[in-house]
């Protein structure tokens, strides 16, 4: 009796499995628009080259499209462009007062738009709740441990969105949010362990581009040098000298708000142990000269660099400032403000 009884409840348990909800090849789209909708709706996923137009009928429509989970499939309603991911579960979409869409997933537990949404507003509270106290706080103390909280809270929460979407645009999201806040060899380490199709995403493919020229150009390594028209890097870096670069486009408001900067280290500490070089990138050369009379710059220049030092150090924002030392060694990356010259002055002393 006991077996028999096993055996029923062991085929029951068959049936619901057999039955559950699974993740499709496609996903099925229903549209409710109201009464104003258009007569057609497009819906597009660039990646692979998907685009169609669907007739909308009583302000309503359906769809079956392909499953991507790699990046977001976009839906045109008249005026109202949205996103959402074909995830392979069944959608319902409508339009909120503020045109954005809204996406409901039929199976929310197997939805990988839902679990995106779960995952996006969750940093968003975090941040909510944050920035109050950030803005509130009544000195550099306490501001400087509140944003180290809020980041500890972001890296928290993105690596385990990480670890649980190795194969979909959430682990994409999630890398974008914390690219930096862990170091080079913690986000290598996150990338190596992607879905092969999701490592070839563009902007995965570039960050990991972007790490390894990091460590390879990182704190302690010798210099690598890059050519730009006539001029070498190692024309100046290697020579003798401690060597501040500082790589800048006259676009870039941080840029020039660090000039000040740099002008008061170069006139303080110039001379036969020091000296520094502003490399222009991602510029147009006119641009770069006109900038550079207006901000002062009296010291060495490479201008009209674009990508090309910028690729070789895995430099993903401007300004960029390092210090080398007299044989080329990178002693310092990503200096900024009280910084920079708290960095000359370990090594070179003042001689005005």
């Amino acid at each position: 009796m006991k077996t028999r009884s096993f055996i029923l409840v062991a085929a029951a348990m068959l049936f619901i499995a057999g039955c559950a909800p699974k993740v499709s090849d496609t996903t099925s789209i229903t549209g409710i628009l109201g009464g104003d909708a258009p007569d057609h709706v497009t819906i597009g996923i660039k990646q692979i080259g998907y685009d169609v137009s669907v007739p909308v009928k009583d302000g309503r429509f359906e769809a079956e499209i392909p499953k991507y989970l790699l990046g977001k499939a976009r839906l045109t309603v008249g005026n109202v462009i949205g996103t959402f991911v074909s995830d392979g579960t069944p959608l319902i979409i409508s339009i909120n007062d503020d045109k954005t869409l809204n996406v409901v997933s039929k199976y929310p537990k197997l939805s990988a738009q839902t679990k995106f949404e779960e995952y996006n507003n969750t940093i968003k509270d975090v941040q909510a709740a944050y920035q109050p106290k950030i803005d509130a706080a009544k000195d550099d103390a306490t501001e400087d441990k509140l944003y180290s909280e809020y980041e500890s809270e972001v890296k928290k929460l993105s690596l385990a969105a990480i670890d649980a979407n190795k194969d979909n645009l959430i682990a994409v999201s999630a890398i974008e949010n914390i690219r930096f806040l862990i170091s080079n060899d913690q986000m290598d380490s996150v990338l190596t362990t992607l879905d092969t199709a999701l490592a070839r995403v563009p902007s995965i493919a570039d960050l990991s581009r972007s790490v390894a020229a990091r460590k390879k150009t990182a704190e302690g390594k010798m210099f690598t040098d890059f050519k730009v028209n006539d001029q070498r890097l190692s024309d100046y870096v290697g020579k003798g000298k401690y060597i501040l670069v500082d790589f800048w486009a006259s676009w870039c408001g941080p840029c020039k708000a660090e000039m000040p900067n740099i002008k008061a280290v170069y006139e303080k500490y110039a001379g036969p142990e020091f000296d520094i070089l502003s490399v222009a990138v991602w510029d147009k050369k006119d641009d770069t000269i006109e900038s550079a009379k207006k901000q002062g710059i009296v010291w060495n220049q490479i201008i009209d660099a674009q990508r090309i030092p910028t690729s070789l150090y895995g430099i993903d924002g401007i300004p960029h400032i390092i210090l080398f030392g007299p044989d080329g060694t990178i002693l310092k990356r990503d200096l900024r403000g009280a910084d920079i010259e708290a960095e000359v002055a370990k090594h070179v002393k003042p001689i005005r």
